[in-house]
């Protein structure tokens, strides 16, 4: 899912993972909507298009490692009860915290991550809470092969520090939990404008898209 108001990144997707996208293994979407940062909005918007059981947020900083997404499944393969499965590695600030496979359902349920909330911190923990909330088991899972992040320089705000805007967001997200609000976004989030590959390679708005 490209936030990107150009086309540099999409063409670089076409130059390096042509084959990936002619046989399906690879999706490309462009949303250039998002004026403004914000995780849980982009987040949801990615997952929005996902067609799969299971929704695996993969930041773009992240690495899945080698069968990364057969280990994922057999988690859930393996539990008898709806889960949620944590890949973060215990490393501070290591860039896997938001490592979160849910169900499809459950995400729909929940409404996906919280929009209202301000651009960056916290909304991983509140997706969680709020599925523990609805009696999912969270599933905590350390192994190195699978949770690896490639070092980067972080997004910084300019309005208000990220630690400002964590607490403010944990404060909401605690508050709507205690009083059973574990719906967010009304059930309805995402972004709409979004685009999508056609055969020939140009973007098309994903409703006009023969899918």
């Amino acid at each position: 899912m490209d936030f990107d108001k150009g086309d540099h990144v999409k063409n670089w997707i076409i130059k390096e993972f042509g084959e990936f996208l002619s046989d399906g293994y690879l999706k490309y979407f462009h949303c250039p909507s998002l004026d403004q940062w914000n995780a849980s909005i982009a987040k949801n918007t990615s997952h929005k298009m996902a067609s799969g059981a299971v929704l695996v947020n993969l930041d773009c900083d992240n690495y899945t490692g080698l069968q990364g997404g057969s280990f994922v499944l057999d988690q859930f393969r393996k539990a008898e009860e709806n889960i949620v499965l944590w890949q973060f590695s215990k490393i501070k600030q290591d860039g896997s915290f938001g490592r979160i496979s849910i169900t499809r359902d459950l995400f729909k349920i929940l409404g996906g991550y919280d929009e209202s909330f301000l651009p960056m911190g916290y909304q991983d923990d509140d997706l969680m809470a709020r599925a523990k909330a609805r009696g999912a088991l969270l599933i905590h899972r350390r192994n190195p092969e699978y949770n690896r992040a490639i070092p980067n320089e972080k997004y910084l705000p300019a309005a208000m520090t990220y630690k400002e805007m964590k607490m403010a967001n944990k404060a909401l997200s605690k508050k709507n939990v205690r009083l059973g609000m574990l719906i967010a976004n009304s059930g309805q989030f995402g972004l709409n404008e979004i685009y999508a590959l056609d055969a020939e390679g140009k973007l098309v708005k994903h409703e006009e898209l023969d899918c």
